[in-house]
């Protein structure tokens, strides 16, 4: 499986899904709670107050594999333009065509305003071979309509 390019090192799927889910940060990343009520759902015993790292512990333990917790989080289009060497309109030219799955989307602040950017399937990509890009660029060329 492809390794992604993490803060200038190369991790692993499940490392890069583990971190994201782990920061300590709003908006986009899961919070204690949101992991509370994962554990919930899952019939996983737990309280309110443990660390994200001993939720995560708990769900990895529990028998939650880390691909039903990539669902949460995703890679941006500047990954897949960094790592196949593509442009931005060639990734959502693949998103349009239903070839790139959009997992969630991450908000931002621009100009005054809130945007939000599309978050790819971490597994789809990590999957995905140079070739594989390839065929889909030479499949879903320049100028082709997308059926509706």
């Amino acid at each position: 499986m492809r390794k992604i390019n993490y803060f200038d090192r190369e991790v692993t799927v499940e490392e890069y899904v583990k971190s994201e889910i782990l920061l300590h940060q709003g908006g986009n990343h899961l919070t204690k709670e949101q992991l509370y009520d994962i554990c919930q759902e899952k019939g996983i015993p737990c309280r309110k107050s443990l660390p994200k790292e001993e939720f995560w512990d708990l769900l990895m333990e529990n028998g939650v594999t880390c691909e039903e917790m990539a669902r949460h989080v995703g890679v941006s289009s500047q990954i897949y333009q960094k790592t196949f060497g593509i442009s931005h309109q060639d990734v959502k030219r693949l998103e349009k065509h239903g070839v790139l799955k959009v997992v969630s989307y991450y908000q931002y602040r621009a100009f005054g305003d809130y945007h939000f950017a599309p978050l790819y399937d971490v597994y789809q990509f990590g999957r995905m071979t140079d070739k594989d890009m390839q065929n889909l660029l030479e499949e879903y060329p320049k100028g082709k309509k997308v059926k509706k």
